[in-house]
């Protein structure tokens, strides 16, 4: 006779959240996001930079943010907030190395002053376009991305620019002007 021990029942699993596989600090505010390209540690770095200015790779891939827009929510709806303000970053990337980049899995972040996530914005009126396909060396790729960064939170804000397993996060801190 089978024990109480032995029951056909279900191994129990668990649903805790794993631990972020590298841990954020100054240089890099938030943890890399984890891509099946097999690259688990950065190779490749950039040091942080001012929002006016670019963050430069080793390998002369460079960022830029290349124009800040601010605006408001207007439309009605689910999923609306009219009346919430915005800022749109305009990112310039220019491949200068001799590999593609894959900017397919791209993720960008905006921190406030207390680090706090700032949430994003797909308005309508934002007219965001992410970063998407292959950079070839010479190339040059653009996006806009919207986040909801109140005004009074714009003195100062930390922006994460995650493209690639290879590359360390871009980080560019400063006002949003």
């Amino acid at each position: 006779m089978p024990s109480a021990s032995d029951s056909d029942t279900p191994a129990k699993t668990t649903t805790e959240p794993t631990e972020p596989t590298a841990k954020a600090n100054v240089l890099t505010p938030v943890p890399k996001v984890q891509r099946s390209d097999g690259a688990s540690i950065p190779t490749i770095s950039a040091s942080p930079a001012d929002i006016t200015e670019n963050v430069t790779y080793a390998d002369n891939v460079t960022l830029r943010i290349n124009d800040i827009e601010f605006g408001e929510e207007t439309k009605e709806g689910p999923g609306r907030f009219p009346g919430r303000s915005f800022a749109v970053l305009s990112l310039e990337m220019f491949n200068g190395g001799n590999q593609p980049l894959d900017l397919n899995a791209a993720v960008i972040t905006v921190l406030d002053a207390e680090t706090e996530l700032v949430a994003p914005v797909y308005a309508e009126e934002a007219e965001v376009a992410d970063f998407s396909g292959t950079v070839q060396p010479g190339r040059t790729a653009k996006a806009r991305y919207a986040f909801a960064v109140a005004s009074e939170s714009r003195s100062q804000v930390t922006v994460v620019v995650d493209f690639d397993g290879v590359h360390t996060s871009a980080v560019f801190r400063g006002e949003l002007g």
